[in-house]
């Protein structure tokens, strides 16, 4: 549950995309190169600090708090975009058993698209239980690729065609929901899942947000931007229904407002607390 978690809150609204008007068209990823980058530009590289809090427990759920934080961080190099984040998670039960958990995730995504390391370590109660690593490369921009796992044991996994890494996904979705687009579907590696697994994405644009202009102090935030609704679902899953979903208010320049994580038995709302700029490397 908590590798789910990561994986949605880390692609909120990142990767690329099959979309349409009418229903879901694909958009090769020659096409659309320029202009992705032209949106890159605009991304904010920052650090930002999100309090978890229950927003509802179901009944059955056998749940007396649930709670913690995410500790996420963007940074830009020449070459490639460096992701990290921390997700902590504390339960409590109604027998007053509890539990702490955390995942500590890094992305470094190449910014041509094509390449991807990750490294996750998830632990319990401060020890560590797994630890997930490998690169991941696609042979071009909408072609097959391979993932070349190291841990928790050596092995190589294909990647269909089609599949995209998070910052792209991302670009990719701004660019459809600036174009009015409603709906985006795409199938993206980010490194998260359990043996090396890719996971299919939707993304609903539920509408514009603009921005609050003055009102708001701090310019990183003074940004428009789309409430989303993002859906993930696993290609193994034999009854089609999605494993985790998550809403977000995500600005044009990639911050993540405010979020409500969805796992079934309870959600989680996540309030933006702090937030720092991070400054931009000289090309």
């Amino acid at each position: 549950m908590q590798r789910d978690c990561l994986k949605g809150c880390a692609a909120a609204g990142l990767g690329a995309i099959c979309l349409g008007a009418a229903g879901l068209l694909p958009v090769p990823g020659t096409a659309i190169a320029d202009s992705l980058e032209t949106f890159a530009a605009r991304q904010a590289p920052h650090k930002a600090i999100y309090a978890l809090a229950a927003e509802r427990m179901g009944a059955t759920a056998d749940l007396a708090h649930v709670g913690g934080a995410i500790y996420y961080e963007v940074r830009e190099t020449c070459d490639a975009w460096r992701i990290r984040q921390r997700f902590r998670l504390r339960i409590i039960r109604s027998g007053r058993e509890s539990e702490e958990t955390e995942t500590d995730s890094v992305l470094v995504e190449a910014r041509d698209g094509r390449r991807l390391s990750f490294s996750v370590v998830t632990s319990a109660d401060g020890t560590v239980t797994e630890r997930l690593s490998g690169v991941a490369t696609l042979s071009r921009i909408g072609g097959p690729g391979v993932v070349e796992l190291k841990e928790p044991k050596p092995d190589r996994i294909p990647l269909p065609a089609g599949t995209v890494f998070p910052t792209r996904h991302f670009l990719t979705v701004v660019r459809a929901a600036e174009l009015g687009r409603r709906s985006v579907w795409s199938t993206v590696f980010d490194g998260s899942e359990e043996g090396g697994r890719h996971s299919g994405i939707s993304v609903v644009i539920l509408g514009r947000k603009p921005s609050p202009g003055k009102a708001e102090p701090l310019s990183i935030l003074r940004r428009p931007g789309w409430l989303m609704r993002v859906t993930y679902f696993s290609p193994e899953a034999e009854d089609g229904q999605p494993t985790y979903s998550f809403r977000a208010h995500m600005t044009d320049n990639g911050v993540a407002r405010k979020m409500l994580l969805d796992f079934g038995a309870f959600t989680l709302t996540g309030t933006l607390m702090a937030i720092e700029p991070l400054e931009r490397p000289e090309c």
